[in-house]
């Protein structure tokens, strides 16, 4: 649950602090919860793996044969 400025700034630890200081706090305070939403919003980790599969081409995408005349095939 998101503290109102009104909450948060009547907290024993923080009323202390100047009213500058204070707003500096509830900047970070704000920015925790952004954060930790983004954290809990990410869902499972998905794999950063790429896989390519298919025949090696040079820059003109003709086939890159090997000695037999066969096309090189990647997988």
């Amino acid at each position: 649950m998101e503290l109102t400025w009104l909450q948060f700034k009547n907290q024993s630890h923080i009323r202390l602090l100047n009213e500058n200081e204070q707003v500096r706090q509830y900047h970070f305070y704000l920015d925790s919860l952004a954060n930790e939403r983004i954290r809990q919003n990410k869902g499972p980790k998905k794999s950063s793996r790429v896989v390519i599969t298919g025949f090696l081409l040079q820059e003109n995408l003709s086939l890159i044969q090997q000695e037999n005349g066969s096309a090189i095939y990647i997988t």
